[in-house]
C-alpha cells in the first residue's frame, strides 16, 4: 500500500491540497520533502517556539522529532530576526549547513550590522571557528535550501555570480574586522566585554580561510601577541616557545600544512619564528636547525637571497643578492656580477635585472647582450637583432649574428662597415644564395632574386651572377638597365633571351591551365549534382552532416529522366552512368556489372570451380600475393565523394593565375615589345587570353547548363505537387565567381591597336 507521510504545507496552499493525489502531484512546499513515518502514527501537537512535532505511536508512545521542514523555516526566521546565538545552535545540533547565516540575507550580514551581531551574540570560540570552517564560495539557498516565498522578504537581496565566487573572502575580512575593533575597544556590538587576543584563534581562521591563505598575516599576528607573555618567562627563553604562541601555531597547523607554515616563517625571514613553527612539526632537527642557524649567521642580504632561492621567489633573490653586493668590496665586485649574470640567464630575469642595474653602463650593457643572446637561442632573430643594436656602444658581433639568422642582408652589411670588416667573395656569394633560395610565394621569391642580385653587385661586383639572379625573378627591365650600365652586350642579350624563354613556357603553362579547367569544370558539374542530392537526402532523413560522409550512395541522384538511378535488366543494354560521368564516375566502376546479364557470373566455367592442390585450377596456378600500395594510391577516392569535390574546388581555384602571375605576364608582354620581339609577345598575349576566354566560356556554359536543370526540377517537383526546396552547397558561390584577372590596362590598349 501507500506508505504513511508526514507532510508540511502552508495555509495558503492547504486550500488546493488533494490527499488523495499521489507523492508526485503534491510535491514539497518549496523543496521541503515529506517525511515518512510508521503506519498508525498520529501527529498530536506542534510547538509554536520550538521546531518539533510530537507523534503517538500505533504502541501508544510518543516520539519528538524535528523534521526538516520545520528546522530550516525556524532558523530562517531567527537569522532575520537577528537571533543567531539561537539559530546556530539548532544549525549545529540539527547539522544544517551554516552558510545559510550569510546566504539568506548577505547585504544585512555584511552591510548592515549582521556580522557585528553574530560576534556580539556567539559565546563560545568553537562555534565561530565552527561557522568560519563551513565557509564555501557556494549560495546555498539557491540549491539546498529553497526559503518559502512567506519568509524571504521583498527588498532581501543575494550575490551576484562574481560576488558569490568572493564570498569567503569578504565574509572573512568582515569577521576578522569585527573581531579585531572589539579587541580593541574592549567591548562588542551587544555590550560583552572582551579581552585582548580573546579573538585570536578566530581571526587566525580568517586568514587561513581566505583563497589564497594569508599564512604570513597570521603569524604576523601570533608575534605580535607574543610579548604580552614575555614577562613570565625566563630571560634565556625565546618568547616565540611559550605556551600561549606554541599553542597558537598549533591550532594554525589544523588549519594549514606544517609545511607551507615553516616556508611561510622563512619567508618572512624571521628564523625565531620558524624555529618555533618546526619545533611541534615532524622535521627532523637535524635538518632545520643548522640550516636555520647558518642564515642567522650570514648578512642580511645573502641570508634572504637563499632563503628566496629556496622558496622559488627568484625575482626577490635577485633584488637581495644585488643588494648584497653593494656591501662588498670593489675588488669582489666583477665576481658579484657575474654571479648576478649567471642568476639572471638561468631564471630568465633579463627585465629585472637591467631595472637594477640602469645606473651602471657597463653591467647595463652587459646584460643586454644575454637578453640578445638568449633571443638568438629562442629562435627570435629580430628581437635579438634589436637588442644587439640598443646596447651602448652597439654589440655589432652579435648584431651580425642575429642579421644572418633573420635574413636582414642590408643591417649585416651595415654592421660590418660599422665593424670594419671585409667582406669576401665567397661568403657575398654565399649570402645572396642562401637569401634566393628562401621558399615563398612568386612576389616573395621576386624580392628574394632581386635582393640576392643587389648583394652581387653592390658587395661582390658579380654583374653577370647578378644578372642571373634578376632572370630568375622576371626583373627583365631592371636587368636590362644593369647590363647597359656595365656595358655588356651579351648580359642584355641574355635577359632578352631569358624573357623569351619564359615566355614559352609561359604559353604552355597556360595552355595546359586552359585545358585542364575544362576538363575539371566539366567534372565538378557532375559532382556537385550528387553532393546536392545527398545534401537534399540528409535533410530530409534528418541526419546532420550526410553531405559530408564520402561513403553517401552515389546512386541517390536524380536523373534528368526519372528516380532510378540504377535499373536491373536482364537484357543487354548498359546500366547508365550516374550523371553523364562518363569513364570517371561510371557506374561500372563503381559496381561490376556484366556486359550480358545484370550481376551475373563473367568469364570461364572453370571459374567457378574449387580450386585445390587435386584438380588442373589449383596446381597450374599458384596463389599470388596481393601487395598493398603505398602512397596517394594506397587510398582509393571515390567517385562523387565530397573528398572528389574538395579536389576539383582546389584545382579550379589555381588553376587561375594569381595576380602576381598576371602582373609577371604583363612585364614580360612588355618587355618583349620593347625589345622587338613583337611576334613572341602578341603569341603570350593570344595565350592568356585564350585562357581567359575558355574559363569564360566554361563558366557560362556550365551556369546555363545548371541553370535549365532546375528548372526542369522545379517543374516536374510542382506536377508531383512536392515544394520546391533547391539546395546549394556551400562551395558553389566561390567556384561561380571564378575568373581570370585581366592583364595590365597598357597591355590592353597596346594590342588593341597591334592586332
Amino acid at each position: 500500500g501507500s506508505q504513511p507521510q508526514l507532510r508540511f504545507l502552508s495555509l495558503a496552499s492547504l486550500r488546493d491540497f488533494d490527499p488523495l493525489m499521489g507523492s508526485d502531484e503534491n510535491m514539497a512546499l518549496d523543496g521541503y520533502e515529506p517525511r515518512s513515518v510508521e503506519r498508525g502514527a498520529r501527529l498530536v501537537a506542534i510547538f509554536p517556539m520550538k521546531p518539533q512535532a510530537v507523534l503517538q505511536m500505533p504502541r501508544g508512545n510518543l516520539e519528538s522529532i524535528s523534521p526538516r521542514a520545520l528546522v530550516l523555516p525556524y532558523t530562517m526566521m531567527k537569522i532575520q530576526e537577528g537571533d543567531f546565538l539561537t539559530a546556530l545552535d539548532i544549525m549545529r545540533r540539527q547539522r544544517v549547513d551554516m552558510n545559510l547565516i550569510v546566504d539568506l540575507d548577505p547585504i544585512n550580514f555584511l552591510e548592515k550590522g549582521g556580522a557585528e551581531q553574530f560576534i556580539g551574540q556567539i559565546v563560545k570560540i568553537d562555534n565561530i571557528n565552527l561557522f568560519l570552517s563551513s565557509l564555501i564560495d557556494v549560495d546555498t539557498t539557491l540549491w539546498k535550501y529553497p526559503v518559502p516565498s512567506w519568509i524571504r522578504k521583498e527588498n532581501e537581496t543575494s550575490l551576484g555570480p562574481s560576488q558569490i565566487m568572493d564570498k569567503v573572502n569578504k565574509v572573512c575580512k568582515k569577521v576578522r574586522d569585527v573581531m579585531l575593533n572589539a579587541e580593541k575597544e574592549g567591548v562588542t556590538a551587544s555590550g560583552k566585554i572582551v579581552k585582548e587576543r580573546h579573538f585570536l584563534l578566530p581571526t587566525l581562521s580568517t586568514f587561513a580561510k581566505e583563497n589564497p591563505p594569508k599564512l604570513e598575516e597570521a603569524l604576523s599576528l601570533i608575534k605580535n601577541s607574543a610579548p604580552v607573555e614575555q614577562s613570565k618567562q625566563s630571560k634565556r627563553k625565546s618568547v616565540l616557545l611559550s605556551e600561549h604562541v606554541q599553542s597558537s601555531i598549533q591550532y594554525l597547523a589544523f588549519l594549514a600544512d606544517y609545511e607551507l607554515i615553516f616556508n611561510t616563517a622563512i619567508g618572512m625571514y624571521d628564523f625565531e619564528l620558524a624555529k618555533a613553527v618546526a619545533r611541534h612539526s615532524q622535521m627532523d632537527p637535524k635538518v632545520y636547525l643548522p640550516m636555520l642557524k647558518r642564515w642567522r649567521e650570514l648578512p642580511e642580504d645573502t641570508a634572504r637571497y637563499e632563503v628566496d632561492v629556496k622558496l622559488r621567489r627568484y625575482e626577490s633573490a635577485l633584488r637581495h643578492l644585488v643588494a648584497a653586493g653593494k656591501v662588498e668590496e670593489e675588488s669582489s665586485m666583477g665576481e658579484h656580477f657575474g654571479k648576478c649574470i649567471k642568476f639572471i640567464e638561468e631564471h630568465n630575469l633579463h627585465k629585472l635585472g637591467l631595472e637594477l642595474f640602469k645606473d651602471n653602463k657597463t653591467s647595463h650593457r652587459s646584460i643586454m647582450i644575454s637578453l640578445g643572446e638568449n633571443l638568438l637561442s629562442q629562435r627570435k632573430s629580430e628581437e635579438a637583432l634589436a637588442v644587439f643594436l640598443a646596447t651602448n656602444p652597439r654589440h655589432l658581433d652579435g648584431g651580425k649574428r642575429a642579421s644572418r639568422s633573420c635574413g636582414d642582408w642590408r643591417t649585416y652589411f651595415a654592421c660590418c662597415a660599422e665593424n670594419g670588416d671585409d667582406v669576401d667573395s665567397d661568403l657575398v656569394t654565399t649570402i645572396a644564395e642562401s637569401i634566393s633560395s628562401k621558399v615563398g610565394n612568386m612576389c616573395e621569391q621576386r624580392e628574394n632574386y632581386a635582393s640576392a642580385a643587389s648583394i652581387l653587385l653592390d658587395y661582390g661586383k658579380d654583374v653577370a651572377y647578378a644578372i642571373d639572379m634578376l632572370i630568375s625573378a622576371h626583373l627583365w627591365s631592371e636587368g636590362r638597365r644593369i647590363a647597359h650600365l656595365h656595358e655588356r652586350a651579351d648580359l642584355v642579350k641574355k635577359v632578352v633571351d631569358g624573357s623569351v624563354s619564359y615566355a614559352r613556357t609561359c604559353m604552355e603553362d597556360l595552355a595546359e591551365r586552359a585545358s585542364t579547367f575544362e576538363k575539371t569544370n566539366a567534372r565538378y558539374a557532375e559532382v556537385i549534382v550528387i553532393r546536392r542530392d545527398a545534401i537534399r537526402e540528409a535533410e530530409e532523413s534528418g541526419v546532420a552532416d550526410l553531405h559530408h560522409d564520402d561513403s553517401a550512395s552515389m546512386f541517390s541522384m536524380q536523373s534528368t529522366a526519372s528516380n532510378t538511378s540504377l535499373r536491373s535488366n536482364a537484357s543487354g543494354t548498359s546500366v547508365g552512368s550516374v550523371g553523364s560521368v562518363g569513364s570517371v564516375a561510371s557506374v561500372s566502376t563503381v559496381i561490376s556489372v556484366g556486359a550480358t546479364s545484370t550481376f551475373s557470373f563473367t568469364g570461364e566455367v572453370d571459374s567457378m570451380k574449387h580450386k585445390s592442390k587435386f584438380n588442373k585450377i589449383g596446381r597450374d596456378k599458384k596463389k599470388k600475393k596481393r601487395q598493398k600500395k603505398k602512397g596517394p594510391a594506397a587510398r582509393r577516392m571515390k567517385p562523387g565523394s565530397e573528398e572528389e569535390l574538395k579536389e576539383l574546388v582546389t584545382t579550379l581555384g589555381h588553376t587561375c593565375p594569381d595576380e602576381h602571375y598576371v602582373a609577371v605576364i604583363s612585364e614580360t608582354i612588355i618587355f618583349l615589345l620593347q625589345s622587338d620581339k613583337q611576334s613572341m609577345a602578341t603569341l603570350l598575349f593570344e595565350s592568356y587570353t585564350d585562357l581567359k576566354s575558355i574559363v569564360t566560356q566554361s563558366q557560362n556554359s556550365r551556369l546555363e547548363q545548371d541553370k535549365k536543370e532546375k528548372e526542369e526540377r522545379e517543374k516536374r517537383e510542382r506536377k508531383e505537387g512536392r515544394i520546391n526546396d533547391f539546395v546549394e552547397h556551400p562551395c558553389e558561390k566561390d567556384i561561380n565567381a571564378i575568373t581570370c584577372k585581366p592583364l595590365q590596362e597598357s597591355v590592353q590598349i597596346t594590342f588593341s591597336f597591334l592586332i
